[in-house]
């Protein structure tokens, strides 16, 4: 009896062993716990974030975009400057500076065709206008160092509106000044020669600020043909000047200046050595 009894205290042994083996192999077949402690989780937050670069989770996610859409700080950060002005994009304002123009254009082209009758040839080439972009304004604000706001636009800048008339020779340019000065109704605010004193980057033009009795200013650049072509090539390179090789590109079009004044002055000496015979 007690040998039988001891045979059987041993097969329930062996068989509760083997159950447990039976049921540690299923829970955790080849260790494979393991595996997925190295595979699937990695061993602390900072490791999640790093390997998956997404939010710890979904509610820490909600919780930053609610922080940022009740933040009107920042908010107002992610503005671009004068993104709440009106400026020119005001239908009544644009009508006004585009009438202003408008009415230059007109009277600065019948002087033109009175000269061409007068000395049987022409005195103007060609016009052209332009209103200001925002990008423009904004940048102008920020280089006079102004608050940017819309008074401060209207006061501190005149050349919102502009026209430019491109002449045929260097004596056309005063011919047309002179007849601008006496406009009727017309106030003139500035004038700035850059054809008799060109700007250290070789730039030529005459500029003459007025304003209308609305209030609203005009800028008026009169050149020749010449100064027109210098100045329009002058500005697509503009981006290249901060090139490696942006000094010796600033000198060769400065060179370039000094030939189409030159060549301005040689066409005006040619035509009025043809007037005097």
């Amino acid at each position: 009896m007690k040998e039988e009894n001891v045979k059987k205290c041993y097969h329930k042994e062996e068989t509760t062993k083997e159950a447990g083996k039976k049921i540690k192999d299923t829970e955790d077949p080849e260790g494979k716990s393991d595996l997925m402690k190295d595979t699937e989780q990695p061993e602390s937050k900072y490791d999640l974030m790093k390997d998956t670069e997404q939010p710890e989770s979904n509610s820490d996610l909600m919780k930053d975009t609610e922080q940022s859409e009740s933040n009107p700080d920042l908010q107002e950060d992610t503005k671009q400057p004068g993104s709440d002005l009106v400026l020119l994009d005001d239908p009544r304002i644009r009508k006004e500076y585009l009438d202003c123009m408008r009415e230059l254009l007109i009277q600065i082209t019948d002087f033109g065709m009175q000269q061409e009758a007068l000395l049987g040839r022409s005195i103007i080439s060609h016009t052209k206008y332009r209103l200001k972009s925002r990008d423009s304004i904004v940048a102008k604000m920020i280089k006079k160092k102004r608050e940017l706001t819309e008074e401060n636009v209207f006061t501190y800048i005149n050349d919102l509106a502009g026209i430019r008339v491109v002449c045929l020779f260097l004596d056309d340019i005063y011919r047309v000044r002179d007849f601008i000065y006496q406009i009727p109704d017309l106030t003139i605010l500035k004038e700035k020669d850059f054809v008799k004193k060109p700007k250290n980057s070789g730039y030529q033009s005459l500029h003459v600020i007025v304003q209308f009795t609305n209030g609203r200013k005009v800028e008026i650049q009169l050149r020749t043909i010449g100064m027109d072509f210098w100045s329009v090539l002058e500005y697509q390179l503009q981006y290249k000047k901060h090139h490696k090789k942006g000094k010796a590109l600033k000198k060769e079009l400065f060179s370039c200046a000094i030939d189409v004044r030159n060549m301005d002055q040689r066409m005006l000496d040619l035509r009025q050595s043809i007037e005097n015979v």
